[in-house]
């Protein structure tokens, strides 16, 4: 009786019903504990927070599992979509590389994140009872880009536990906090080569510049080739001149992967020295991703007649993954910004949509104005993602 209650207040939609709903979360029926979760999450109401936070502890771990994704369903909607007869599924699966197997699904960064539920995200990390919830929290904790949870990530990470170090290291590559860097270099020589390749990337990204001898040591040494295209990609987010002829060395590696972090770090040098090089070596490649990273080293160098090969990209589903990242890199650069502006124009949807995004992350106040024209855009997504990047620019001020 109270589970059929339960799921037809749910399947009311009324957000009225969740202080009702919240008053059984802790039901002595399991059956009715799971209904309740479920039903929070379709109500999707800022009250569902706190029974959905109650919920992380129940003694059943299907429960705490479904409620670590409502609360993250909450601050990004879809998260977990509903199938035929009321089924859940977490849709963790809907990732982009970033030059290398980053997860990017994160929420916007104008989202603040309730005290309460980060109190006990916190604790789940290394409180529950089974390293399953730990792990799930700790990946909550980096999409919801949590910094206060920083130290409790940092303790999970010495643990022995492979699936946790391995969301936790996700983590960190979402929240972005460059001060955890050299605590976490050790994981380079962990025993599980995912350890290490997700240590590699996470280094490259935060840009710690202490990891650079271990990372070129691994680029050199390894026997995994995983790893060490994680640690090239590393180096070539931080690149410096003593770490130039490593980047000349894997240019023409056999390994296409290998090319493409060399080519990302000779751009990112900026030194005019190497365009001749890049030119040189784009010519001969054969590649569509090692070339798209080559047309990211040259337009890094100030060869903007290369943009517009990226900005194509974008309207492909292999390479739009790679050439978004670039485009937010490049577009950190007022030349750039400029650029692509008239783009925004382009007769294709996915380019316009896209560039939305890039603008998000990049963009300026002279970017609203531009993306104030999208807000009527024939496309509804465009225009959708128009609105979403002018209010994320405006949080911050501009």
């Amino acid at each position: 009786m109270r589970e059929r209650a339960a799921r037809a207040l749910g399947d009311q939609g009324n957000p009225a019903y969740v202080p009702a709903l919240g008053a059984i979360v802790q039901d002595r029926d399991e059956k009715v504990r799971m209904t309740v979760v479920r039903a929070l999450i379709r109500l999707g109401s800022p009250a569902s927070l706190p029974p959905l936070a109650l919920a992380v502890r129940d003694g059943i771990p299907e429960i705490r599992y479904l409620a670590l994704d409502g609360i993250i369903n909450f601050y990004l909607p879809g998260y977990v979509e509903t199938g035929f007869g009321g089924s859940f599924r977490s849709v963790t699966s809907r990732v982009e590389t970033l030059f290398s197997d980053v997860d990017t699904l994160v929420v916007d960064p104008d989202v603040r994140v309730d005290d309460g539920v980060t109190r006990i995200l916190r604790q789940a990390i290394t409180g529950a009872p089974d390293m399953n919830t730990r792990a799930r929290a700790a990946r909550a904790l980096g999409i919801l880009r949590v910094k206060a949870a920083v130290p409790d990530l940092l303790e999970a990470a010495f643990s022995n536990q492979v699936d946790l170090i391995a969301e936790v290291l996700r983590a960190f590559q979402k929240i972005h906090d460059p001060s955890v860097g050299p605590r976490i270099t050790f994981l380079l020589s962990y025993p599980q080569k995912n350890i290490q390749q997700a240590a590699a990337t996470t280094l490259g990204l935060l840009r710690t510049e202490s990891a650079i001898p271990d990372l070129r040591q691994t680029v050199e040494n390894n026997d995994d080739i995983d790893v060490r295209v994680a640690a090239l990609d590393a180096l070539a987010f931080m690149p410096q001149n003593q770490t130039a002829p490593v980047f000349l060395k894997y240019l023409a590696d056999r390994e296409k992967r290998m090319r493409a972090a060399a080519a990302l770090g000779l751009g990112r040098l900026k030194d005019a020295q190497y365009l001749g090089q890049l030119e040189q070596t784009r010519q001969r490649e054969r590649d569509g991703g090692v070339r798209l990273a080559l047309a990211f080293a040259l337009t890094a160098q100030g060869r903007l007649e290369y943009l517009d090969e990226i900005v194509s990209s974008l309207s492909s589903r292999v390479r739009r993954g790679e050439a978004r990242p670039y485009l937010i890199e490049l577009a950190r650069e007022r030349p750039v910004r400029e650029a692509l502006y008239p783009q925004l124009y382009s007769r294709d949807p996915e380019i316009r949509q896209n560039l939305c995004l890039v603008l998000a992350a990049s963009g300026d106040t002279v970017s609203i104005s531009q993306l104030d024209n999208l807000l009527r855009d024939r496309d509804a997504a465009v225009a959708q993602e128009a609105s979403r990047a002018i209010r994320i620019l405006r949080s911050r001020g501009m």
